[in-house]
C-alpha cells in the first residue's frame, strides 16, 4: 500500500493529474503512486479493529510500519512511514463507506504528528510534502464533526502551517461547520487567504522558473509531420516556420499529443485554447494530434470533432499516424507536448500535465525570441 491521496496539488493549483501511461487510460497522480488500499480481503489477522476490510499490497505493511516507529519514535523516517501508511487507510476505510474507521485513522495520524513536532522530529512540509498536510487538516474536520471547534480551529492553524491552502474547503467543508461558527474565524481565514495568495505567487513564480529552466536544457530532435485534421484541413508542421509560413517571422507551434480518453490530456485543453487566443494573433499556432482508441478511424474521428465542440477548442486537431509518433525519442505517455520555434526546431519536450504558467513562460519565451530576430532582421 502506498501513500494515494496526494492534495497539494489540488489544495494550491487545482490538480492532481500528471499523466497517463502510454496503454491506460487512468489518471496517474503527482507522487505517482500505486493504488489505494482497497476495501476487501483482510490481508493482517485483524487485532485492530482499523485492519478490518484492508487489503495491503504487502501483508504486513502496517505491522512493519508500526514496529518501525514504536521502536525509533523519533525517527522522521519512521514516523513518516508509520504517518503516511495511517492516511491511506483512512483514504481506504472512506472509499468502502466506513466513516467510522477513516476518522481512527485520521485521529491516530494526527496525534502521531502532533506528539512528533512536540519531540522535536523534523518533517517535511509541502509542497515538498503534503503528508502532513493532509493528515492535520483531515484530523480538524474529524474534531470539527465531533463539535470540538476550539480544537478543530487550532489544528486548521497547524495544517496550514505545514501547507495546507485550499480556501474554498475551510469555506464549505461540512465536517466544519460546528468551526466556522466560532467568533475570530472569519477573521482567522481572511488572513489565511492573504497567506494563500502569497503562496500562490511564490508558486507561479517558481513554475515560470522551472519552464525556464527546462527550455534553456531541452533536447532537440528532428520532427515534422503532414496530416489531414478531422475536419479534412491538411496540416504540414513544416509550413510555419520561417520562409514557409504566411507569416513573414514564421509561427512558434505547440503540438499537443493528446487523447481524450485521458483525464490529465482533457484538464489541459483549457490552458491550450487560452494559449491559442491570447497569442495567436502574434505568431502562435497550436496543434493537436491525437491517438483514440476507438474501432475505426471514423469513430475516433468523430470523438474528437465532438469534444472539441463540446469545449470550444480554437485549434486544429489530427489523428497522429504511427510514423510520427516513432519520431518521439523516449516516449512515456500522453499528453506530451512539444514546445517547436519559428525556425521548426524542436525546443522542449514535456510529458504529463503543466500548468498554464509554465506554458505561457515557454510559449512566451519562445516568441519573445521570435520578435526580436524579426525586428533585428528588419533594421538591417
Amino acid at each position: 500500500m502506498k501513500r494515494s491521496w496526494p492534495m497539494y496539488s489540488l489544495l494550491l493549483c487545482g490538480s492532481v493529474m500528471i499523466g497517463c501511461g502510454e496503454t491506460t487510460d487512468s489518471a496517474v497522480s503527482d507522487t505517482t503512486p500505486a493504488a489505494a488500499p482497497a476495501a476487501g480481503a483482510v490481508a493482517e489477522a485483524p487485532s485492530d479493529p482499523l485492519l478490518v476490510g484492508i487489503e495491503f499490497d504487502d501483508p504486513k505493511e502496517y505491522s512493519n510500519a508500526l514496529a518501525a516507529y514504536q521502536a525509533k519514535p523519533t525517527d522522521s523516517a519512521a514516523v513518516e512511514a508509520y504517518a503516511g501508511t495511517l492516511l491511506s487507510m483512512a483514504w481506504a476505510h472512506a472509499q468502502g463507506g466506513n466513516a467510522a474507521m477513516s476518522d481512527e485513522s485520521l485521529t491516530r495520524g494526527g496525534k502521531l504528528l502532533l506528539k512528533a513536532h512536540a519531540d522535536g522530529v523534523k518533517l517535511p512540509v509541502a509542497p515538498e510534502s503534503t503528508l502532513q498536510a493532509e493528515i492535520l487538516y483531515g484530523y480538524a474536520c474529524v474534531l470539527g464533526k465531533q463539535k470540538q471547534g476550539k480544537e478543530s480551529l487550532t489544528l486548521l492553524g497547524k495544517a496550514v502551517e505545514v501547507g495546507f491552502s485550499n480556501a474554498q474547503m475551510l469555506k464549505t467543508d461540512k465536517d466544519l461547520e460546528v468551526t466556522r461558527t466560532l467568533p475570530g474565524y472569519e477573521t482567522q481565514l481572511v488572513a489565511w487567504e492573504a497567506h494563500f495568495a502569497e503562496l500562490q505567487k511564490q508558486y507561479e513564480a517558481q513554475l515560470v522558473e522551472k519552464a525556464k529552466t527546462d527550455l534553456a536544457a531541452g533536447e532537440t530532435f528532428p520532427f515534422d509531420f503532414q496530416l489531414v485534421d478531422v475536419n479534412g484541413k491538411l496540416i504540414k508542421l513544416s509550413d510555419f516556420k520561417v520562409g514557409n509560413s504566411a507569416d513573414a517571422k514564421g509561427q512558434v507551434c505547440v503540438v499537443d499529443i493528446w487523447g481524450t480518453w485521458c483525464p490529465p490530456c482533457r484538464q489541459e485543453v483549457a490552458t491550450f485554447v487560452k494559449l491559442q487566443d491570447k497569442y495567436g494573433k502574434y505568431g502562435f499556432q497550436m496543434i493537436g494530434l491525437n491517438d483514440e482508441r476507438g474501432g475505426s478511424e471514423e469513430a475516433n474521428i468523430s470523438t474528437v470533432k465532438n469534444f472539441m465542440a463540446n469545449t470550444s477548442m480554437n485549434y486544429p486537431c489530427a489523428m497522429i499516424k504511427p510514423e510520427v509518433m516513432e519520431q518521439l525519442p523516449d516516449f512515456q505517455g500522453f499528453p506530451t507536448t512539444l514546445f517547436i520555434d519559428h525556425h521548426g526546431k524542436v525546443r522542449l519536450k514535456a510529458f504529463g500535465f503543466h500548468e498554464y504558467k509554465y506554458m505561457e513562460a515557454v510559449v512566451h519565451t519562445l516568441m519573445t525570441e521570435q520578435a526580436r530576430e524579426f525586428q533585428a532582421a528588419a533594421t538591417n
